[in-house]
């Protein structure tokens, strides 16, 4: 494995985790929009309980997310460096792993990460 080859792969790992990166981006800010501002106002006038079992369906949704765009992304997902000095998209690890994806898609979910620090609030 030369050079070459070491560089289209590299390249098409940075070409992967854009992808996913965007996606995440894109996801996150659609469920912000679907599930809306969290109110800390109405949230003290819930059960905590309430709050969690909020959190966890959330969390449930986000997981069940990332394994359909983990399993959807990498048949679908054409590289434009395939063929070149030899190299298989297919035998790309990052391919599968979608690690980026899921940073992603939790890091900007704004509204999530306010009910969360919410939560972890309550129990200080």
């Amino acid at each position: 494995m030369g050079l070459g080859f070491r560089l289209v792969k590299i390249a098409d790992i940075s070409y992967i985790t854009l992808v996913y990166f965007i996606l995440g981006f894109v996801s996150a800010r659609m469920l912000d929009t679907i599930f809306g501002k969290f109110d800390e106002k109405m949230a003290k006038k819930t059960s905590k309980i309430s709050v969690i079992l909020s959190a966890i369906l959330k969390i449930s949704i986000n997981s069940a997310l990332i394994y359909i765009i983990r399993n959807i992304v990498p048949p679908i997902l054409p590289s434009p460096l395939e063929g070149i000095y030899g190299f298989k998209q297919n035998l790309v690890k990052e391919l599968t792993g979608a690690p980026t994806y899921a940073f992603a898609l939790l890091y900007y979910q704004k509204n999530f990460q306010s009910e969360l620090k919410y939560i972890y609030n309550l129990f200080e």
